[in-house]
């Protein structure tokens, strides 16, 4: 256990769950590059240089930052200097008993370090970055003279709202100042040579969220290259102890590091590296990642699925046979070297001779082994299906296995395999129907590539097994994509639906609450039916950012509040139905809530401290490198105890999207460029959450295709049909298949034209028809684009963080709803949020017009009077004001304008009842474009979902 953890006072859960934080930050870092430099001896002199050796990144930006305080902010902007954490790697060295002979230098530059971060207090989306200083020579000869040995550590750090650049800055940097980021700063070049040129062993640790520039890197020689990546907050410690051999290396990387990023396939247009930011065509097709690289013969630095040990494996295979459709490869992995290790075994499969694309070969499975000792020897088995060969055929609009010749391959990378056998396929299979869905707006030329060989002499020796003749494809059923019809139900017998695709359903009127619908003497669609328009809207939005006590948090009488939370479903149908509120926090790196705060007891009426140290993890692209579901698992399970502690119900994570190019700035949250990686991955975290037994659950994002943050929600993604399926929904559809969350979170791009909440295609017929998922589906935190009516009709159940003006955003979608004034008779004017200028108006359905044939009367309050002045209506002499000035327009004018506008004047109204009133003129949007069945099917999802949540929390109890 750390030391320094021993000197504080730490919950039992907080130990607890630091030492899995270790455990699962080891698994995934990845051993590079070595000549036999490593591991270190356990103790002794050592010199360290490096920003990042002092001030290690422990994690990105923004949601994935659980240390940041949340949306309330109120993060402690030094918080990783705590003594509770183990972040850094130069405390982590002098703790296990190291002398760092640059440990004094290494602190000054700290104190620079922290200087200028002072400055981001309170700022939750900004992204610090440091410029490398420049190193001196005295300094360096001066260490090299007390060890042979330096470890250079390389840290970069990035976070949502922003992509990465080839070279960053900002201006936290002095003028002149070069960053690195994709790319090495000048500074950063200039130092690996100076340490190559005075000490015998230079070994570079890569503090970095994703890929970066090995070029240069490797130009300095130097003799080990260990990717700790971004480690959480045991950083420290995981790397010193990987790199003495107290704990082995085993991770494998999630992603093809290019030998420039001009090889990555995106490159040339991604985010705004064209100019345009507005629409992102997604040329390259399936050719994403290794699938790119292998297939059009561009030779990586490190390709997909490498990662060294130390020590050596042989990989022999046994057998290769097939048995109702299931492909097995049986092998032999033997520890030929000197130390323990893990392997990890990946099986691809290369599709030959269709009559179709195919990449050069495909990921379909992987194994990693126990930690086994020099000389032991484990069998392993890889097994993948004949469904799992299938492609999305868009010309059937189906899956189908083409025939072909499929080479089955094992190794422990994309490029170190061997051939175990042949599948030979005669005729085309269909394995199931599935309709278009998000069609393209317009022509998209995408890459081409076959498999082609001549069958004869394509390893004439390898086992060959035809397949497919017993495969029995499905019925098929009604095209996925149908639009289906909307029930509502109602206790009015003479209500008739108003749109098409409405149906209705008479319920008997009665009173029922939530626990008749618990204990089966209700149904759901009973408890909905029985809510006016007002209830179901609010049910289906969230009650605004954060949740509704956060500065006014409460403690006791079965009440505690989660400041810093990303938001909660409403709390007004709590008396009426008993219906509670559920909480979401964010994230992917850690429950991500306020850290300290007072709070008001109940019980006792005063105001006491209370405090939420949730555990900051490693990044999910790090955890994916394990290449062990049971690591995320491992870490699913911890996240749930500490979400039923601070009282949180729905984690805001896994980030599940495809690393389609390096420079995307959330990157460090995703997974992989690999589908099955990303949703097997993201299926045990979910699963660990889910099956923790805490009634706690998890939700995927970003629900698709959010692949960058530059412009992120206005950006439309053009997806072939084909390339959406297998690369970018595929990672979903096995998370939703593997491990049923509670919840999904569409994203705020625009697919094909059409904003992601609002596509009924996604959200009804994908995930729920397809797939058949059976959790709620929420937006991302303003949805984008979206807009919430479109969003109801989509089956995209929940708009957060919602509010009141979400909720009427549904409403005047439903029906009819009459101006509010106040009482001087103008329009009534809200803020949408507190802490900003922006309001809203609420003429409803009135739209005012001056030539408008129809009249809405607004009455004026006790003491106030109307007039008229030339050609402007005034009351008590003053303006009566009719709009709001638009956001987008505030926020570009240099000088702000005032955030109501436009005076009313006697061509748009006229006084009644000697200034008593004001008559607008106008005209109703009667058009109703949802309808009521719409709001309760989203409803009726939600509380499925909080049935769901009871049943986890009931199964622990049991």
């Amino acid at each position: 256990m750390n030391k320094i953890m021993e000197k504080i006072q730490m919950s039992e859960r907080e130990r607890e769950n630091a030492e899995i934080a270790y455990q699962t930050a080891a698994a995934g870092m990845v051993l590079l590059e070595n000549n036999g430099v490593l591991p270190l001896k356990e103790k002794g002199k050592i010199a360290l240089f490096g920003t990042g050796a002092v001030r290690t990144v422990r994690g990105g930006t923004g949601s994935g930052d659980p240390f940041n305080g949340g949306l309330s902010g109120g993060g402690n902007v030094f918080v990783d200097q705590s003594p509770r954490y183990h972040i850094h790697i130069l405390d982590a060295f002098e703790e296990g008993g190291y002398e760092v002979v640059t440990s004094a230098d290494l602190k000054l530059l700290a104190e620079e370090y922290d200087r200028r971060k002072r400055q981001l207090e309170n700022q939750v989306m900004h992204t610090f970055v440091f410029p490398e200083p420049l190193l001196k020579e005295e300094d360096v000869a001066s260490a090299a003279k007390q060890s042979d040995t330096v470890i250079y550590v390389i840290s970069r750090n990035s976070g949502e709202g922003t992509d990465r650049k080839l070279k960053g800055g900002s201006n936290d940097c002095p003028k002149g100042c070069e960053i690195g980021d994709y790319l090495l700063a000048v500074q950063e070049k200039e130092n690996l040579l100076l340490l190559r040129r005075y000490f015998k062993y230079l070994i570079i640790v890569l503090n970095v969220g994703g890929v970066i520039d090995m070029c240069e890197i490797k130009n300095a020689r130097p003799d080990s290259i260990l990717l700790m990546g971004l480690a959480g907050q045991e950083g420290g410690r995981a790397v010193r102890d990987i790199l003495n051999a107290a704990i082995v290396p085993s991770g494998k990387l999630t992603d093809t590091w290019a030998a420039r990023y001009q090889d990555y396939p995106a490159s040339a247009t991604f985010a705004d590296n064209d100019g345009n930011s507005e629409l992102e065509k997604y040329r390259e097709g399936i050719f994403v990642g290794y699938r790119y690289f292998d297939s059009f013969h561009k030779e990586p630095i490190y390709e997909f699925g490498y990662g060294k040990s130390y020590t050596e494996f042989s990989i022999e295979i046994k057998d290769f046979k097939e048995e109702k459709n299931i492909f097995r490869i049986e092998c032999e992995v033997t520890n030929t070297g000197c130390y323990p290790g893990a392997e990890v075994l990946q099986l691809y499969v290369s599709a030959c001779n269709t009559d179709i694309d195919m990449p050069a070969q495909e990921l379909k499975a992987f194994v990693k082994t126990r930690i086994m000792e020099p000389g032991e020897k484990q069998s392993v088995r890889l097994k993948t299906t004949l469904k799992e060969l299938e492609i999305y055929d868009e010309d059937s609009g189906s899956y189908v296995v083409k025939k072909g010749i499929y080479l089955f391959l094992a190794g422990n990378s994309s490029r170190n395999t061997q051939p175990a056998g042949k599948v030979i396929i005669d005729e085309d299979l269909l394995t199931r129907k599935a309709d278009a869905i998000l069609p393209l707006p317009g022509k998209l030329e995408e890459y081409h590539h076959k498999n082609c060989i001549n069958s004869e002499d394509f390893y004439p020796e390898l086992p060959e097994i035809k397949a497919g003749r017993c495969f029995l494809a499905p019925k098929e059923t009604d095209a996925a994509c149908e639009k289906q019809a909307v029930i509502t139900y109602t206790t009015d017998p003479d209500y008739q639906g108003m749109l098409p695709y409405e149906k209705t359903e008479f319920v008997s009127p009665k009173k029922v609450v939530w626990q008749d619908v618990l204990e089966g003497k209700a149904s759901f669609e009973e408890l909905a039916a029985q809510m006016t328009d007002e209830e179901l809207a609010a049910l289906n939005c969230g009650t605004g950012w954060g949740v509704s006590d956060e500065n006014n948090p409460v403690i006791g009488e079965n009440s505690e509040s989660v400041p810093g939370a990303a938001g909660e479903t409403t709390h007004i149908l709590t008396e009426k139905y008993g219906i509670p509120s559920v909480v979401l926090v964010d994230g992917p790196g850690g429950v991500r809530v306020r850290q300290e705060y007072e709070a008001f007891n109940l019980l006792t009426g005063k105001k006491e401290k209370r405090n939420h140290y949730c555990t900051a993890w490693p990044s999910g692209t790090l955890l994916a490198q394990s290449f062990d579901p049971k690591i995320l698992e491992l870490a699913g399970k911890a996240i749930a105890k500490e979400m039923k502690e601070v009282g949180a119900h729905i984690l805001l994570a896994p980030g599940m999207n495809i690393h389609r190019d390096p420079l995307c700035g959330r990157n460090f949250e995703y997974y992989s460029e690999d589908p099955l990686v990303s949703g097997i991955m993201a299926a045990a975290f979910a699963s660990g959450i889910q099956n923790s037994g805490f009634g706690v659950g998890a939700c995927i994002k970003h629900f698709a295709a959010n692949n960058q943050e530059t412009n992120r929600s206005c950006v439309d993604e053009w997806i072939g049909q084909r390339t959406l399926r297998e690369i970018y929904l595929r990672g979903f559809e096995i998370a939703v298949r593997d491990s049923q969350p509670l919840a999904i979170m569409t994203s705020y791009n625009l697919i094909n034209g059409i904003p992601t909440a609002d596509s009924y295609d996604l959200c009804t017929a994908l995930a729920r028809g397809e797939w058949k998922f059976n959790g709620l589906i929420m937006t991302d935190w303003n949805g984008g684009s979206s807009s919430a009516s479109k969003s109801m009709y989509a089956g995209n159940d929940l708009i957060m963080p919602g509010g009141n003006t979400k909720v009427r955003e549904i409403l005047l979608a439903v029906k009819q709803m009459e101006p509010v004034f106040d009482d001087k008779g103008q329009i009534l004017f809200s803020k949408v949020y507190e802490q900003l200028p922006f309001y809203e108006e609420y003429w409803n359905s009135f739209h005012l017009k001056a030539d408008g044939k129809e009249r809405c009367t607004a009455v004026l309050g006790e003491g106030h009077r109307a007039s008229v002045e030339g050609e402007r209506i005034l009351v008590d002499n003053a303006p009566v004001y009719t709009e709001v000035t638009d956001r987008y327009e505030f926020l570009r004018a240099s000088v702000k304008p005032a955030p109501i506008k436009s005076p009313l004047t006697i061509h748009m109204a006229e006084l009644g009842k000697e200034g008593k009133e004001i008559i607008y003129y106008g005209e109703y949007d009667r058009r109703q474009t949802i309808c009521r069945g719409d709001l309760q099917r989203c409803a009726v999802h939600i509380l499925k979902t909080l049935q769901r949540m009871v049943c986890l929390n009931s199964e622990r109890d049991g």
